[in-house]
């Protein structure tokens, strides 16, 4: 093995360490409910999105693409953004766009800044590759300080493999509904509201981690 894919394969796997305990960014997956979720086409509907926006979750973390995010995801004030994400969305999709941001605009910068952030890295170890070196702390340092202070991380380049949503509960009440389930990595909550028909998720946040 190649000094750069050694280096390729310690710097993804601390990035994918890194990215579970700061987003809990899961892999693709399929669902299955417990007995006391309801059995409606409301709660079949509400879990097929969720479980379609860790399939696109799983494909953004290896190609970056978020153009099907609004599919899933919605910006709404059920979701408070923190500072690091306010400053992520400015810097990633200019300042207006952090007016009106909320769960669906997070996602989206999230994915934007980790490729920016993973084609610097690229390009400075292909240049140490290219020179029979490994990558210096100096340019490791470079490629933070242009990533905007954050260390950059690699895309994944694992294959997409399906594990269980394991739904606890789904409260359904009117265009709203909360929804507990275990994705693996941790016990998470998500709000979802219900426009035109159809159910979009507003925000999902860790209840316990256990990974």
């Amino acid at each position: 093995m190649s000094k750069r894919k050694t280096l390729h394969l310690a710097i993804f796997v601390v990035g994918s360490l890194v990215t579970l305990l700061v987003t809990l960014e899961p892999l693709d997956r399929i669902y299955v409910a417990n007995p006391g979720v309801p059995d409606t086409p409301e709660a079949r509907q509400i879990q097929a999105t969720i479980n379609r926006a860790y399939e696109l979750m799983a494909i953004a973390a290896r190609t970056f693409d978020v153009s099907e995010f609004p599919t899933v995801f919605v910006d709404t004030p059920d979701y408070e953004l923190s500072d690091r994400q306010r400053e992520a969305i400015s810097q990633m999709l200019g300042p207006k766009a952090v007016e009106n941001a909320g769960y669906l605009t997070a996602m989206q910068a999230y994915y934007i800044a980790w490729g920016e952030g993973a084609t610097r890295l690229d390009k400075a170890l292909e240049k140490a590759e290219a020179e029979h070196r490994q990558i210096t702390a100096d340019e490791m340092q470079e490629t933070v300080k242009a990533n905007g202070g954050r260390v950059p991380t690699l895309a994944r380049q694992d294959p997409i493999s399906k594990t269980k949503l394991k739904f606890e509960s789904i409260e359904i009440n009117g265009n709203k509904a909360i929804v507990r389930y275990d994705d693996g990595a941790a016990l998470q909550e998500a709000v979802l509201v219900k426009i035109k028909g159809q159910w979009f998720i507003a925000g999902i946040k860790p209840i316990w981690v256990h990974f």
